[in-house]
């Protein structure tokens, strides 16, 4: 893990990488501009959503883990 790359090696890493998130950018931005999608939000009453979360999770039993009893 300690080698260096070489600059080529370097430039490759850095394609490799940030071609899979331009890929997604632009596909969201053509999404909203020219297909008009409506952006994406969070949700603004915090207490009113966290706690239906809350009650889902204790109703479900979801994200408890592997608690045996």
């Amino acid at each position: 893990m300690s080698s260096k790359l070489s600059p080529q090696a370097r430039r490759w890493r850095t394609i490799i990488f940030t071609l899979p998130i331009i890929g997604v950018t632009s596909f969201v931005l053509f999404k909203r501009l020219v297909l008009g999608e409506p952006r994406r939000t969070l949700p603004t009453d915090l207490v009113r959503h966290g706690s239906e979360k809350v009650a889902t999770i204790l109703t479900t039993g979801d994200g408890r883990g592997d608690q045996g009893g």
